[in-house]
């Protein structure tokens, strides 16, 4: 699949059919790994507010409601520095793990396929068919192959298990 040469027919529709599955499959992984780090951003990122919101909340208690402070100063001041120290280490996390990057980087990836997906159908509806335009939709491939983010593997299967379930009759 990594050229193609003047053949028959069935060689041109074989090589076509093989490019458009792993146009499939690589279309697929790369949106699922962008829901799953779209996901994982957006769970953190809230986690951190409603953790800050609690931090706030416990820290504008001794104003607020001094007889309570006064009567729970331990559990609360435990609970702030606790909850505050939580929110910290996971603050850094959402920096320095950059989920919403990560999943930008795939999405970009993914549109980059789709748009690859999209020439091949042109391709296939255009006859008669075009070996030259076909070798270079396979050279843009593995182009893209070089440049997109890895997808691990166990979402890389669950991709492709569901374009396959998506494609089958």
């Amino acid at each position: 699949m990594d050229s193609v040469t003047t053949g028959t027919e069935a060689d041109f529709t074989r090589i076509l059919r093989e490019t458009q599955t792993r146009i499939s499959h690589s279309q697929h992984a790369h949106w699922e790994d962008a829901q799953i780090f779209e996901s994982l951003a957006r769970i953190l990122m809230l986690f951190n507010l409603i953790g800050g919101f609690v931090v706030s909340v416990l820290a504008a208690l001794p104003v607020a409601f001094d007889h309570f402070y006064e009567a729970n100063m331990d559990a609360v001041s435990l609970s702030l520095f606790g909850l505050g120290a939580l929110v910290s280490v996971t603050s850094i996390l959402q920096a320095s793990l950059r989920w919403s990057e990560r999943s930008q980087q795939h999405l970009a990836a993914a549109n980059a396929y789709t748009s690859l997906r999209r020439q091949l159908e042109i391709l296939c509806l255009n006859r008669p068919h075009s070996d030259a335009r076909l070798s270079e939709l396979i050279q843009k491939l593995a182009d893209l192959s070089e440049t997109a983010p890895a997808v691990p593997q166990n979402i890389w299967d669950r991709a492709v298990a569901r374009a396959t379930r998506k494609y089958t009759p």
